[in-house]
């Protein structure tokens, strides 16, 4: 009963309007008063903990690494090398759309950041080339969801924070599967393009303009390739990889000569501002997390999954359907911060990979990112290309349904899913 309370009081909160970070400590707060004698203290210092902690300096740094690259002029330079690859085939603004986001995927490290770099640069190109303005923002929607699957990406350190999996393996564990489910979107984006019968570009594959527009990305390159490799070798750890992707981001700016003081203040100002916004949420989403432990709600939701305690296939199931509803009413942050530690008993005492059920809800917060009533990454690209979020559904559907096919698949046949991503991990 009392879950359900919490649950409802909450949805109220939001359909007033009363901001998310609120609506989650304010109702925490009141049933830790009401149903227990914790003192306050101890709350603020609940507070206080749920940011204190090392990896998740990664994120306000990754953010502002991504603000950085969006004002240095990496963006443009991104796009027009993807362009040189794949513009001249049908569908390539779409193909382009896609490759463009797995670059912003390795850089910028969240999907927001993903969805309005390349939005702006792309939806506008596509538009005018006669792509419909729902397929247009469709596609960069769904690509924005690469930005927390291909690392470095803020979900994942957040994932990593809370269940204690190292979050270099996390990292390691998404680039394969990140790059099959943009595999899978080029299917997707190449299909619909052929249905819709949208143009070809006139203009062909010239060695010479795709060596330039390489030499120009170079920098930009780099940055990922100076994350993930300094990971690997174990030279650097994931929260000084992003201070690293920061200084690249200034040097990148610098080189392009477009990062200018005004620029910087920006970037610095934008990351400030998204900061904030994660890092409350998840500071009040642990208060509700505590509150939860303290009234032995964890214990009570669990309890019908121990039934199932023998067959992990089930419990994932029933995870992700509990997880993805979650998705559908709160965003990731929250769904992560909340629901997560609820499971992590039961995947601790199973014989599910903690890796294969880190993918699982990584999947699932990729998917709840496009569905609505949320869909985070909708509201972003359908403002951009000014159409409404149901006629973009209508096209974002087939992404979604990429989403899903990998979810099954890290479900029903893990060993084929993580097949490579033990191999880096080893």
């Amino acid at each position: 009963m009392t879950p359900a309370l919490m649950l409802l009081i909450i949805l109220l909160m939001l359909a007033l309007g009363v901001p998310i970070a609120f609506a989650l400590g304010v109702t925490a707060v009141a049933f830790l008063l009401l149903l227990t004698d914790l003192p306050m203290s101890l709350i603020v210092q609940q507070l206080y903990q749920g940011t204190n902690s090392f990896p998740l300096l990664a994120i306000p740094l990754f953010i502002l690494a991504g603000s950085l690259m969006n004002y240095s002029g990496m963006s443009k330079r991104l796009i027009n090398f993807a362009l040189s690859i794949v513009g001249m085939v049908r569908g390539g603004l779409a193909f382009v759309n896609v490759i463009a986001s797995v670059f912003f995927g390795a850089i910028t490290g969240t999907a927001a950041a993903a969805s309005a770099a390349v939005g702006q640069i792309m939806i506008p190109i596509m538009n005018k080339k006669g792509y419909a303005p729902g397929f247009s923002a469709a596609t960069t929607s769904a690509g924005s969801s690469l930005g927390i699957l291909i690392p470095p990406s803020v979900p994942m350190i957040l994932y990593g924070s809370i269940s204690g999996i190292s979050v270099a393996n996390l990292f390691l564990t998404g680039i394969p599967i990140g790059l099959m489910i943009a595999f899978g979107y080029l299917i997707v984006a190449y299909f619909v393009s052929l249905k819709q019968d949208y143009v070809v570009e006139e203009q062909p594959f010239s060695l010479r303009n795709f060596y330039k527009t390489f030499l120009d990305a170079i920098p930009a390159l780099l940055v990922p390739a100076i994350i993930l490799g300094g990971i690997m070798t174990g030279v650097v750890t994931p929260t000084e990889s992003a201070a690293l992707a920061v200084l690249c981001g200034l040097v990148a700016g610098f080189i392009y000569k477009e990062l200018t003081f005004k620029k910087l203040m920006n970037a610095l100002e934008d990351s400030v501002r998204n900061t904030a916004l994660v890092m409350f949420i998840v500071a009040t989403a642990t208060i509700l997390g505590f509150s939860f432990s303290s009234l032995g709600i964890g214990q009570q939701m669990m309890g019908p999954f121990m039934a199932f305690s023998d067959n992990p296939i089930m419990i994932m199931l029933m995870a992700s359907l509990i997880l993805f509803i979650g998705g559908l009413i709160f965003d990731g942050t929250v769904m992560v911060v909340v629901l997560v530690p609820l499971f992590l008993p039961l995947v601790q005492a199973t014989a599910i990979d903690p890796l294969q059920f880190a993918m699982v809800v990584i999947i699932v917060w990729g998917i709840g990112q496009q569905t609505p009533p949320v869909a985070s990454g909708l509201y972003i690209t359908t403002a951009i290309a000014k159409v409404n979020m149901l006629k973009a559904s209508k096209y974002n559907i087939w992404y979604i349904s990429v989403l899903i096919v990998a979810l099954i698949g890290m479900i029903f046949y893990p060993d084929v899913m993580l097949y490579f991503p033990r191999l880096l991990v080893q």
